[in-house]
C-alpha cells in the first residue's frame, strides 16, 4: 500500500505556482496559521497574545514577526471583537481557506489514488 501522506505531498508538488500563494511563507508562518486555523475552525479565535506563548514555534518576537508575514500575505486579519480595544484576535482569511482548500483537496486526492 503506498504511503498516502507521501502521495498527499506529491501532489502539493505538481500543483502550479500560482496555487501555491503560501509558498513564500516560513515554515514556522505555516505552523502559526494551523493553530490560528484550528482556533477558528473550532470557533474559538486565538488573540494575539495567545499566539505570543506558541514558544515551540520562537520567541515572542519572532512570533510577532510571523503574524505579520501572515497578515502581510493576506492570509489572516488582526481585529478587535466588540467593545474590547485591547484585545486583538487572529482570523484566517479567504486566501488561508483557499490554502486548506487546495491541501485538503490534495489528500482526497491522495485517499481516492490508492
Amino acid at each position: 500500500m503506498p504511503n498516502l501522506y507521501l502521495k498527499f505531498l506529491q501532489n502539493i508538488a505538481s500543483l502550479e505556482p500560482m496555487q501555491l500563494k503560501h509558498k513564500d511563507l516560513s515554515p514556522t508562518a505555516i505552523f502559526l496559521l494551523i493553530e490560528i486555523a484550528i482556533k477558528d475552525f473550532d470557533e474559538q479565535p486565538l488573540t494575539v497574545s495567545q499566539a505570543m506563548e506558541f514558544r515551540a514555534l520562537g520567541s515572542p518576537a519572532n512570533l510577532h514577526r510571523k503574524i505579520d508575514e501572515l497578515r502581510e500575505a493576506g492570509m489572516i486579519e488582526v481585529t478587535n471583537v466588540g467593545t474590547d480595544r485591547r484585545t486583538k484576535y487572529l482570523f484566517f482569511t479567504q486566501a488561508a481557506r483557499d490554502y486548506f482548500q487546495i491541501n485538503s483537496d490534495a489528500m482526497l486526492k491522495a485517499v481516492q489514488s490508492r
